[in-house]
């Protein structure tokens, strides 16, 4: 009998031992489980201001769990994201939209790639008005990030998509008063072909050479540069040639500040070559429209 009573004991311990080893104790802790979220899309000017969906032909999506890529992901029928991943990691889904199909070079990263060393990068091209980088009209750009401690809130989400693409306009008032007719041209550099799936500027040097002519007013007025922001710790630098020869460089304004773009800024670089000594002003483009309009 006391045989009997030892094994049904020891049957009793093994099944107790077996649950706590499975999770039923405080021992296992919690088990991670399969988190799904839904998520939409929506475009935004600096200002969170919402814009129109159809500014926007191709949009990339990727997912990357614990900050290594795993997977592109396509929109369903109704252009909403689905993912799931284990609600002890830490996902992120980088959504990228851009107007022009032709000018960015989105290639999806291989699985394991670290978020922070991949990047999407403008298509090279040459000609006549920009040399070095074919920059988008608008290149949006927007990211979702869960981490175990959101966890528990709302399976939908919408993802807010900002335009990243800046524009950058050169006039240069009193050039042939003071160095005569000639063959004028411009240089801008400062500038850099890439964005990282973090949402930083980065990769390699453009230098950017865009064509100009003059106004009724004797000023010689560039075509827009459309381009990435400046990258952080970086600046504009403007060149003026006459027949090949520098007549003038400057990466600073008069007041001595460095000339750097952030995202969405459309700006106008006003040099004033005038025979007192060359000048440079830094102006809001529509700022500069609206003084020299003529009625």
């Amino acid at each position: 009998m006391k045989d009997r009573y030892n094994i049904s004991l020891l049957l009793l311990l093994l099944f107790v031992a077996t649950l706590v080893g499975c999770g039923g104790g405080g021992g296992g802790g919690e088990q991670p489980t399969t988190v799904q979220y839904t998520l939409t899309t929506q475009y935004v000017d600096k200002d969170g201001h919402a814009l129109s969906n159809k500014i926007v032909n191709g949009v990339d999506a990727f997912l990357f769990v614990n900050n290594l890529f795993y997977q592109s992901v396509s929109p369903g029928t109704d252009g909403k994201y689905v993912v799931s991943f284990d609600s002890g990691d830490q996902a992120s889904l980088v959504v990228l939209g851009n107007v022009a199909n032709d000018s960015l070079h989105v290639v999806a990263p291989a699985v394991g790639d670290n978020i922070d060393n991949v990047s999407v990068k403008l298509s090279p091209v040459t000609r006549s008005a920009v040399s070095g980088a074919f920059s988008p009209t608008y290149l949006f750009y927007g990211r979702f990030d869960y981490t175990s401690a959101n966890k528990g809130s709302a399976s939908l989400a919408s993802i807010s998509l900002y335009n990243q693409h800046a524009r950058l306009h050169v006039v240069v008032n009193n050039l042939q008063a003071r160095y005569g007719t000639g063959n004028y041209t411009l240089k801008l550099e400062g500038f850099r072909n890439g964005i990282t799936f973090t949402g930083k500027v980065s990769g390699d040097s453009v230098v950017y050479t865009p064509g100009g002519s003059f106004d009724g007013s004797g000023n010689y007025v560039s075509e827009a540069v459309s381009t990435l922001p400046t990258m952080t710790g970086e600046y504009v630098t403007l060149t003026v040639y006459k027949d090949g020869n520098q007549l003038m460089r400057s990466g600073t304004d008069s007041g001595g500040n460095k000339v750097t773009l952030a995202a969405e800024d459309d700006k106008a670089l006003v040099v004033n070559a005038s025979g007192g000594g060359i000048t440079l002003q830094v102006v809001p483009w529509a700022d500069y429209i609206q003084a020299h309009v003529e009625y």
